[in-house]
Formats: structure tokens, sequence, C-alpha cells
């Protein structure tokens, strides 16, 4: 597996099904370096717990309208650490080129590098692993991310990509 090429670029963006790996492969190939994680589920716990005095978040709150606060702090994190120019790893789903396109943009109006890696496992694996959480998402919705999957491509605007099988 060639992640050296990874390395330089400013963004690196982990991508695939829930239950595929992302965070372990995250904290396990790039946790030695500098770079910044972000993570979507994680910002959601935080500001649930944080606004709820405490009270454990689950899968089953997530709403549509805590998520535009969960998306706004983001940016606003994506920004910040941009402008200190420390390197970036964002881990989430991002698994439809329209579910990329934000992150693309960002970088192109920063002018800085992005590739993507995919974990590319196979669904059933991803259930079993979800099956086995303390905090599981709803098999429904893995289920739907699948079918709207479409691996990523230099063709939509990232300098590297590795699309990794059966992770």
């Amino acid at each position: 597996m060639d992640l050296d090429r990874f390395d330089p670029l400013d963004i690196v963006l982990v991508c695939g099904l829930p239950g595929a790996g992302k965070s372990h492969f995250s904290r396990t190939y790039f946790n030695k370096n500098d770079r910044k994680r972000i993570n979507r589920k994680e910002l959601r716990r935080l500001i649930y717990e944080m606004t709820s005095f405490g009270d454990p978040w689950h899968e089953d709150y997530f709403n549509d309208y805590d998520e535009m606060l969960v998306k706004h702090v983001e940016r606003k994190m994506i920004e910040h650490f941009l402008q200190e120019r420390l390197p970036l790893l964002i881990d989430n789903t991002s698994v439809s080129v329209e579910s990329r396109q934000y992150y693309l943009t960002v970088a192109r109006q920063a002018r800085k590098t992005i590739g993507a890696i995919f974990l590319n496992v196979p669904i059933q694996k991803c259930l079993a692993r979800n099956r086995s959480r303390e905090d599981q998402m709803s098999e429904g919705i893995i289920v739907n991310l699948y079918a709207r999957l479409e691996l990523p491509a230099k063709a939509e605007g990232f300098n590297e990509v590795l699309i990794l099988p059966d992770y």
C-alpha cells in the first residue's frame, strides 16, 4: 500500500461506508504525522453531548437541523487549519461524487492539494462491523449509502486517489 504519495498533500479524505474502518485506518496510518483529523460523527457527538448536559449521543438523534451546525463547525475547523498551514485528514463517509465536491471546492479555493483514499469494503462486512458496535447505525442508512456509492476518481479534481479493497 503506497501511502507516501499522500504525505505532501494538504488534505487527505478517507472515505467509505460506515463500518469500513475509516477511523481505524486513519489512526493506524496517519497518526504518526502532524495532520489534524476532522470527523463529522465525532462533531455530532460532541455538540449533542455538550448542549444536552452530557446525555450520551446516539445515531438515532441525527437530524437535519443539527447537521447544519455540524457542517458549519467542520467548515470553520477546515478553514482554520488550512489558514494555519496544517495538513488535514478528513474522515467521513463521502461515498458519492456529490458528497466529495465540497472538499474539492474548499481545496481549490484555498489552492491546496487533496487526495482521496476510499476503503472499498463489502457491504456485508460493514453491516457485520456495525452490528458489533456499541453505537450502531441504522442498517437502512448503510444500505442507502451503498446504493449511492461512487468510487472517487482523479477526474473529480483529486491530486491522488487510492481505492483499497476489503480493508
